[in-house]
Order: structure tokens, then C-alpha cells, then sequence
């Protein structure tokens, strides 16, 4: 099991990454209609959102007493619910300009790289602790971990839509 998630973890952020490397620097930073994202932006959405994970990964954590995969079909059932419209924290919003294609490549492998390493000594029935203010507050490193993959594949479908309209 333990590397099944490693895997799915993998293949999702391999996916943003294969579909970011498809499209030419100046599609990446269309802006396919108003109040989009464009493509770059939600890369760095994600590389955001998982930055300083493996962090916390590996840091030590008092474990949980209560099921470790408790809220795992309710993350998924709200990310990978498309016609749901959400919101993002505003420490997790991307910057309103252009990107560098082979830079926003080169952090996103560097972050996989981070996270799957950083999972192969984790304990994923830990608690980590979080600020009050982080809707995570009380999940668990497994909880965390099928975030990070519903997010990220959430987000895989949402930069093959911009993708679609700004080649079109």
C-alpha cells in the first residue's frame, strides 16, 4: 500500500508535469478567459501547495487513535468533484504574471522529487501540527498525502481545460 500512494503521489504531479512540458511557454501564460488562471499560474498553485510537505512528512508527530484514512473519501468526493467551484487560500494564490516555462518545470520536479522521498520515511498515522487557522488541522500524513493527489489531479484537469482553450 505504502508504495501504491508513493505512485499515485508520482503519476499525478508526473501528469502536471507532462502537461505543462506540452504546451509552448507563451500558451502556459494565456489567459484562456476572464478570471482564469492561466496554465502556469495553477503549476504554481500546486508548487505552492506542496512546498515545505515533505517538511512535514518527516517531521515527528504524535500518532493518531483514531482510523489514519478517516477523511480520504471525503477529500476526494470535494476535489475531484469538478462542477464544485473552490476557492484558494490566499497564501496559496499564484502571482499575476509571466512565468518561465523550464523554471516552474524544474521547481515541480524538484518538489516530487521532495515529497516522494520525504514519504519513504514517513509515518503516515501521524498527526502533524499544523497552525489553527489550517483547514488540515488534525488529519493525518495519509489524509495529507491523498490531498496532495486529489489537489493535484483536480488541478491536472483544470490546466487541460486552459490548455484546450488557448490552443483553440
Amino acid at each position: 500500500m505504502f508504495q501504491k500512494i508513493i505512485n499515485e503521489l508520482e503519476e499525478a504531479l508526473g501528469e502536471t508535469i507532462s502537461l505543462l512540458s506540452s504546451a509552448e511557454e507563451a500558451q502556459l501564460n494565456a489567459v484562456p478567459f476572464e478570471g482564469s488562471w492561466t496554465a502556469a499560474q495553477t503549476g504554481i498553485h500546486l508548487l505552492k501547495s506542496g512546498t515545505g510537505m515533505d517538511k512535514l512528512f518527516t517531521a515527528p508527530a504524535p500518532v493518531t487513535e483514531r482510523v489514519a484514512d478517516k477523511n480520504i473519501e471525503e477529500l476526494k468526493s470535494i476535489f475531484l468533484d469538478f462542477s464544485r467551484k473552490m476557492e484558494s487560500p490566499e497564501f496559496i494564490l499564484p502571482e499575476d504574471k509571466h512565468y518561465n516555462k523550464e523554471e516552474l518545470l524544474i521547481l515541480l520536479k524538484e518538489l516530487r522529487l521532495a515529497i516522494t522521498e520525504a514519504l519513504k520515511k514517513a509515518t503516515l498515522k501521524e498527526v502533524p501540527e499544523l497552525p489553527d487557522w489550517n483547514p488540515f488541522k488534525g488529519y493525518t500524513k495519509l489524509e495529507l498525502v491523498y490531498f496532495l493527489i486529489y489537489h493535484t489531479q483536480r488541478h491536472n484537469q483544470q490546466i487541460k481545460n486552459i490548455l484546450k482553450n488557448v490552443s483553440a
